[in-house]
C-alpha cells in the first residue's frame, strides 16, 4: 500500500499557481489489525495477550502523564504543556483562563518510517473542504488554542457552505464526541471563514471540522484541521 494523495490549491501563499497535498481514501488500521499483524508473523503471544499487554501499556503511559511526567519511546514522546495568558508571574494556573494540552511527536522509529512510506498521487475527483490554519483573532495563535466567545478564523479551500442547513457548517468536537455546531458566522468565503466560536467551549481538547454539500451533489463532504485545539480566555 502507498500514502495516497492529491493536490489541491494553496491559498496561504501569493503565487495563485501554488498548490498543497491532500492525503485522501487512506486507510485507518486498528489496534485489533495490528495484533492480527503481530501474531500473523508467527508470534508466540496470543492476541488475547498482546491486547491485554497493549491496554497495561496504554495505562502506564496514561498514568505517567497524569502525573505531570513527559514520556519518550522508540515510537512517540509526549510531553503536558500549559497554554493561556498568565497577567503578571504571580499569576497561577486558573482552569477559567488556561488549558493543559498534550503535544505529541515522532520517535526515533516513526520519524525514520516517514522516510521509508511509498507514495502515490492520485487526482482528488470529490471535491471536499481542506481546513489548512486556525487563527484564534484575539491572540493570534495559529492551530494551537481558541478564545471562547470571540472572533476565529479557518483558511483553506471549498470552504463554503449553506448557513441555512444544519448539517453543514463549522463544528467544535470534543473528546467525548460531543458535537457544537457554530452559529455566528461573520464570513462564508470558499478560502475563508470567520465566525464567533461558541462561548460554551470552556475546557478539554477540540478537533474543528467544517461539513459541505456542494452545488449540484447532495453528498455531505466533511474535511478535519489536522490539529486538536483548547479553548484560553
Amino acid at each position: 500500500m502507498a500514502l495516497r494523495y492529491g493536490l489541491v490549491p494553496n491559498h496561504l501563499t501569493d503565487d495563485p499557481n501554488d498548490c498543497m497535498a491532500v492525503t485522501t481514501d487512506n486507510d485507518t488500521i486498528t489496534v485489533e489489525q495490528i495484533v492480527e499483524t503481530m501474531i500473523g508473523k508467527g508470534s508466540t503471544v496470543t492476541k488475547a495477550e498482546a491486547l491485554s499487554v497493549i491496554e497495561e501499556f496504554e495505562y502506564a503511559v496514561v498514568d505517567s502523564i497524569q502525573k505531570g511526567n513527559n514520556v519518550s519511546t522508540e515510537l512517540f514522546k509526549i510531553a503536558p504543556s500549559i497554554v493561556g495568558v498568565f497577567s503578571n508571574n504571580q499569576d497561577a494556573f486558573d482552569t477559567a483562563r488556561h488549558s493543559v494540552k498534550i503535544n505529541l511527536n515522532a520517535g526515533r522509529r516513526l520519524a525514520q518510517a516517514a522516510a521509508n512510506i511509498e507514495l502515490k498521487k492520485v487526482n482528488i475527483t470529490a471535491i471536499q473542504p481542506v481546513l489548512q490554519n486556525f487563527t484564534d483573532q484575539m491572540s493570534k495563535v495559529v492551530n494551537e488554542s481558541f478564545t471562547s466567545g470571540h472572533v476565529a478564523s479557518i483558511r483553506g479551500t471549498t470552504l463554503k457552505f449553506n448557513q441555512d442547513d444544519e448539517t453543514q457548517g463549522i463544528f467544535f468536537i470534543a473528546g467525548d464526541g460531543t458535537e457544537t455546531r457554530v452559529d455566528n458566522i461573520i464570513k462564508n468565503f470558499p478560502s475563508e471563514l470567520m465566525f464567533i466560536v461558541p462561548a460554551t467551549l470552556t475546557s478539554g481538547t477540540y478537533a474543528i471540522e467544517v461539513r459541505c454539500i456542494y452545488h449540484n451533489s447532495k453528498t455531505l463532504r466533511t474535511g478535519r484541521l489536522p490539529y486538536e485545539l483548547v479553548p484560553v480566555s
